[in-house]
């Protein structure tokens, strides 16, 4: 067998390699251990070295930034880095050194103290001036010399470094001579065995080298000859079997891409909306009919409309799906004459490991869905506008009968006229809602934006619901945190989205509760406020539901049209922010609304 001619062949130089191995093994370890233990030492100091002066520019960085109104982050510059310089301080002290390297940590020791302690006075200061003065005067001029000793730490073990290997070749010279004896007449047997060797093994292995080859490149009909029943037989007869396997398998999956080819592309021409198969690169691959006639119908050649190739850009780079939610994300194209209205959904396309290889942009007809849309929208509004006429004329004629104007009234007749002018009022307020719905989706709302504090907002709410709360037997307690950047925002849009909040909250905590108010900062440049009450809370299933127009929890006792909070939302979307409602911490529920900190502008809030 292979194995027992290779062994045969390379007992002789393996006895003399062990032979050799058992000298040196011997005679090396005494040598390495104390070469090893001076390198390591070296070259800890060296690393000690330069970490210490790395450590030091960061410390003077962070003393500099301090300097200039960022003193939180110069200070922690400044503290991190000289933690890192006293480890390896301590480290350095620590090793072996000789007497001029004991001399030279110890100057270094006395010098770095000093330095510390000034860049510590200097972040103590608050004068800019006399930080200056103290910079120039403490630790401008200790900061070279501490860089200069640290250079001569580095550059006597760096030397020390360079002059072990020069100790360690006299020592090794009688031993290496010895061995290279052994070694040649090793090498003369093992060059004749491997002769004889090769003419029996690298002949076959030639052979099944220049097969594989062809075999890679597709050249299939591939045959070697089995000369010998040892392991090389056996490899070129298994060689032999996998490429007729490979030759049966190659013709059948080649029919299978086809049909899968074939059954794709029919798949996606019988889609009646466009689709687009865009590759990594961001160029068509694949489209159907209707894509293909759209941009026939703008004018493009092979490649997507601007707003959509954006979108395909921005999925590509991030691998994340754009899967719109409302028809604010709809774009629109002149074709034949007329308007036309699409939903686009750009979704990411992977491999099996996850590999992102393309993306898929479908537009989706929906023009009819925004005609009907727009239609319900202009019908809902101008069916309130036409209501709230008579309606107004109806609390006329209620409240000059409850004043009695027109004569005496029953206490029967009194309190039924009083039940109808809540009703009319209860109406006219729906109604009121409806039209500002109307106008919020319409986008024909004018905000009148500017840059406020976060912590005026909550007070501002705060006074106008205060005596509110305190006749439902409630607390208001609001809780802001310092340094909140400014929002920019409509304060009056904004404070009816928190007293309809606070209001939902009055309405179901129970008799003796609170209600907290919040502003906290979430992410680098935003703002959540929030209203936590004591009540039943939502079920997670009516959370995402809860803000749709005339939605109302089942089961729920309290009154309402269910338009309040659709107002709110709609008012934050106009903010371009979002808003939600999840359980509070202890029960009851947390309703938020997220909001864009003002470009360039920080608001100091109280308490």
């Amino acid at each position: 067998m292979l194995r027992t001619r290779l062994f045969l062949n390379l007992m002789p130089f393996l006895l003399i390699l062990l032979a050799v191995g058992f000298y040196a093994a011997t005679l090396f370890p005494g040598i390495s251990t104390d070469a090893y233990l001076t390198v390591a030492a070296d070259y800890r100091s060296v690393r000690s070295a330069q970490q210490m002066e790395l450590a030091l520019t960061r410390m003077e960085e962070g003393v500099l930034l301090a300097m200039e109104d960022n003193k939180d982050l110069g200070a922690a510059i400044f503290e991190q880095n000289r933690i890192v310089f006293e480890d390896n301080l301590r480290q350095q002290l620590d090793n072996p050194k000789s007497a001029k390297e004991k001399d030279l940590n110890v100057r270094l020791r006395n010098t770095y103290l000093a330095v510390s302690k000034a860049g510590l006075n200097i972040l103590s200061l608050t004068d800019p001036l006399e930080q200056r003065a103290a910079f120039k005067l403490n630790l401008e001029p200790g900061l070279p010399t501490v860089d200069n000793l640290l250079r001569q730490i580095r550059e006597l073990n760096e030397s020390a470094i360079l002059t072990t290997p020069e100790n360690v070749d006299r020592i090794t010279w009688r031993v290496t001579r010895s061995m290279a004896i052994g070694i040649a007449v090793a090498l003369i047997i093992a060059a004749y065995a491997c002769y004889k060797l090769a003419r029996s093994i690298l002949e076959p292995i030639r052979s099944l080298t220049r097969a594989t080859h062809d075999l890679g490149e597709g050249k299939l009909d591939q045959l070697l000859p089995v000369t010998s029943k040892d392991e090389l037989g056996d490899l070129a007869d298994s060689f032999n079997k996998m490429a007729a396997r490979l030759r049966v398998y190659q013709q059948s999956t080649a029919e299978k891409i086809v049909r899968l080819h074939r059954t794709l592309e029919a798949t996606i021409a019988s889609f009646p909306d466009p689709i687009f198969v865009l590759s990594r690169e961001g160029n068509i691959d694949l489209k159907n009919v209707a894509a293909t006639e759209l941009t026939r119908k703008l004018g493009l050649k092979d490649e997507l409309p601007p707003h959509l190739k954006e979108m395909a850009r921005k999925a590509l780079a991030g691998g994340e799906n754009f899967l719109p939610a409302s028809f604010k994300e709809v774009v629109s194209f002149r074709l034949d004459g007329k308007e036309k209205f699409f939903l686009p959904r750009v979704l990411a396309m992977r491999n099996e490991d996850s590999t992102l290889v393309g993306v898929t942009v479908a537009l989706y007809d929906v023009t009819r869905f925004r005609l009907l849309d727009d239609a319900k929208t202009n019908l809902v509004a101008t069916v309130s506008h036409e209501i709230k006429t008579p309606l107004t004329s109806v609390r006329m004629a209620l409240h000059l009968l409850l004043e009695k104007t027109l004569g005496a009234i029953t206490p029967r007749q009194n309190e039924l006229l009083i039940a109808a002018r809540d009703d009319s009022e209860r109406l006219l307020r729906i109604l009121n809602d409806l039209l500002d719905l109307t106008r919020l989706e319409e986008g024909n709302s004018d905000l009148y934006k500017e840059n406020t504090p976060p912590s005026e907002l909550i007070q501002t709410v705060a006074d106008i619901m205060r005596e509110t709360v305190a006749s439902k037997k409630l607390k208001l307690i609001c809780q802001v945190e310092p340094d909140l950047p400014a929002v920019l925002v409509d304060r009056q849009r904004i404070n009816h989205v928190f007293t309809n909040l606070v209001g939902n909250a009055i309405k179901y905590s129970p008799p003796g509760g609170a209600i907290v108010m919040k502003a906290a900062r979430t992410g680098e440049r935003e703002v959540e406020f929030s209203v936590l009450d004591e009540g039943p809370g939502v079920e997670e299933i009516h959370q995402d539901r809860i803000f749709d127009r005339f939605y109302r929890v089942p089961g729920q006792p309290k009154k309402g049209a269910g338009l309040g909070l659709s107002i709110a939302r709609e008012i934050v979307l106009t903010h371009g922010g979002r808003i939600g409602v999840r359980n509070g911490p202890k029960g009851g529920s947390d309703f938020y609304f997220v909001l864009g900190a003002a470009d360039g502008e920080t608001a100091a809030n109280g308490d």
